[in-house]
């Protein structure tokens, strides 16, 4: 018996299937005459009736054929075979042309079919694998059981979105063809998996339901055998799914096509963006991913410009801070910094003093990294360090284009600080961020950055230190609490023992967090003569803090218990964001002044705490009516003696 050499095949050479196994002896001469006596009264195929008859075997007939086609013959039973390949063609298709994917190669995918030689199901499985395809041959029985072993893959997925979606259906995802990014590259294979229909139902699922839950960021995370979804909703992560390891690639595979980042590129970090058109809205969305130990890790940030069209009376300033802020903003020149981490709403914060300060007779340009939002009516500039183009080389533009005002982005270092110190000292008014803790360090930090302190001093005009807290949901919270901002009246909500504290109560609209959407927490510092005098003088961050309170300053930490008082947030909330000193504080009832809880007295007004006993200094309970240590009858909220009855 001839061997035959699996892959290798004479196009030039080519024989009748009959006598070419005839001639390798996988047939006797007489069996082929029978075989072709049945065929001739049943109009089957020749292989077909040889395998019935049981006079060559399938796996033999399969290797005849390869060889009398010229292609390779494989046995996809023994091939370690890429799991993904199988979310290329749909099990049905799979079935109906009986036909399995082996392997991509130089962007053609590798199918092993029973009839390498049927066109149609050729032409029927390009489209929609959406790549060209390279037949090989494969025995039915192999390819039976290969699509029995392997196709509870695209099922999982479906189950998984099934189970996922729930009331959050995979709404249709539109792309946008705004934003530029960088071409993919190559990995044609990656590109094509992507696309498979289950790939992108799960992307459009994981999309929708972040918007549909508010939530500003999308964490897809690497395990060993899974991955997880996490959302940053209302500042904290929740995680939402976990799927199987497999799913992982064609997934971030798809989303790095959305961003148009380079999908054959796993080893270096990259960043991209998209714009999408989802429900009835288009949101931006930046793309960030992270080579980790188990896979790419991949942050999407969600850019709703809906939601920028902010004043600066909606940011969740009080009364005194938002004239305090209003009246920084009228300089003419100097600089105004908004300090706080990562997330703490900084650029909410600029945008909405942007809105104050755009008008015909103003030419305000902004320098940021990337640009999150477009507004009508500004100068907006995006750096591109790849090119040279950083943050101090486009100050240096800007300030020859006539600028009244100069937004930063962020300063990240001396040569951008100096330029925008620069820029405040001759007449400009320039806004910019820094990443610090309160507004008092604000000075060390750019000392620490190497601006000189004569220059701190004389140029920055004002300090706006922020944190965000979740706010209480508004349909849920307990109907006595008082929602407003720019009200200095105290509401019905006192902080005098845990029973009175604001608890969340969770409603669907809310998705039973208790909370909906964030308010920010504010220390506005004014940087007059006095602070000037301590900044030049070397003073400590505590000195300019001390001095910063005496001259009228309200605290991170007081401004979140008056947003407790008012029924925004909870002290919980305040004591999660803000740095909270160890002593809890409430507030007097006469002055609403922000005092330690066990206070006997008021120290600004003298008026009486009705949280501690006047006798004994034991703390009290608010809804006490006599001190239980020592008989002394306590005060009521308004500072008055409660009767003791008979």
């Amino acid at each position: 018996m001839k061997e035959i050499v699996k892959g290798e095949g004479r196009k030039s050479d080519k024989k009748k299937l009959g006598d070419l196994l005839v001639e390798i002896g996988f047939l006797a001469p007489a069996h082929l005459q029978r075989a072709l006596s049945e065929q001739k009264k049943t109009g089957k195929r020749l292989g077909e009736i040889l395998i019935q008859l049981q006079m060559v075997s399938e796996s033999r007939m399969a290797q005849a054929l390869a060889s009398q086609v010229g292609m390779r013959y494989v046995e996809p039973g023994s091939m370690q075979i890429d799991p993904e390949l199988f979310l290329l063609i749909p099990e049905s298709l799979a079935k109906r042309h009986l036909a399995v994917p082996i392997e991509v190669q130089n962007k053609k995918l590798t199918l092993a079919m029973v009839d390498p030689l049927d066109y149609e199901s050729i032409n029927d499985l390009r489209f929609h694998a959406g790549m060209a395809i390279t037949p090989v041959v494969a025995t039915r029985k192999e390819i039976l059981e290969t699509i029995e072993r392997s196709y509870h893959l695209e099922t999982s997925v479906e189950k998984i979105i099934e189970a996922s979606a729930k009331d959050f259906g995979a709404a249709m995802i539109e792309i946008v063809p705004e934003l530029g990014g960088a071409e993919p590259t190559e990995s044609h294979s990656l590109e094509e998996r992507s696309r498979l229909a289950p790939v992108i139902q799960l992307t459009n699922l994981i999309l929708s339901k972040a918007m549909k839950l508010r939530a500003s960021d999308i964490h897809i995370e690497p395990g060993q055998a899974e991955f997880r979804v996490r959302y940053r909703i209302d500042g904290l992560l929740k995680e939402d799914m976990r799927l199987p390891k497999w799913v992982q690639s064609p997934l971030l595979s798809r989303i790095k096509i959305l961003a148009k980042l380079d999908i054959s590129e796993r080893r270096l970090p990259q960043d991209g963006a998209v714009r999408l058109k989802a429900q009835g809205r288009e949101v931006d969305i930046r793309v960030s991913t992270l080579p980790t130990r188990h896979g790419e890790k991949m942050v999407l940030r969600i850019l709703d410009p809906s939601k920028m069209l902010i004043q600066l009376d909606q940011i969740g300033l009080f009364e005194k801070d938002l004239n305090a802020v209003q009246a920084l903003i009228k300089k003419k020149k100097g600089m105004i910094l908004v300090t706080g981490p990562t997330g703490s709403g900084k650029t909410t914060t600029l945008y909405g003093i942007i809105n104050e300060l755009r008008s015909e007779t103003n030419n305000l340009t902004t320098v940021e990294d990337p640009v999150e939002y477009t507004i009508d009516g500004i100068n907006q500039v995006q750096i591109n360090p790849d090119i040279g183009f950083t943050f101090a080389s486009s100050l240096r533009s800007i300030l020859r284009q006539d600028p009244n005002i100069i937004l930063v982005g962020e300063i990240r270092d001396l040569e951008t600080a100096e330029i925008a110190f620069r820029a405040a000292m001759t007449g400009h008014l320039v806004l910019s961020t820094l990443h610090t803790n309160d507004a008092a360090s604000t000075i060390s930090r750019l000392v620490n950055i190497g601006v000189p302190r004569y220059l701190v001093s004389s140029t920055v005009a004002g300090i706006i230190a922020q944190r965000l807290v979740r706010k209480l949901c508004l349909r849920c919270k307990p109907p006595h609490s008082a929602d407003p901002i720019n009200n200095d009246a105290p509401q019905e909500a006192p902080l005098g023992g845990d029973s009175s504290l604001l608890r969340e109560s969770g409603c669907s609209a809310c998705h039973y967090t208790g909370f909906s959407g964030r308010v920010g927490l504010f220390e506005v510092m004014t940087v007059g003569p006095k602070l000037k005098e301590l900044i030049s003088a070397g003073a400590t961050d505590q000195e300019i803090r001390a001095a910063g309170y005496a001259l009228g300053m309200t605290s991170m930490e007081e401004d979140g218990l008056r947003k407790v008082q008012r029924g925004m947030t909870t002290f919980e909330e305040v004591a999660r964001v803000a740095e909270m000193e160890d002593a809890f504080k409430s507030f007097c009832v006469q002055c609403d002044r922000s005092i330690h809880i066990d206070f006997l007295i008021c120290p600004y007004c003298g008026a009486a705490s009705p949280y501690v006993c006047s006798s004994c200094g034991k703390l009290l309970q608010p809804e006490w009516r006599i001190c239980p240590y020592c008989r002394q009858k306590t005060l009521d909220r308004e500072g008055k003696n409660e009767p003791t009855g008979t």
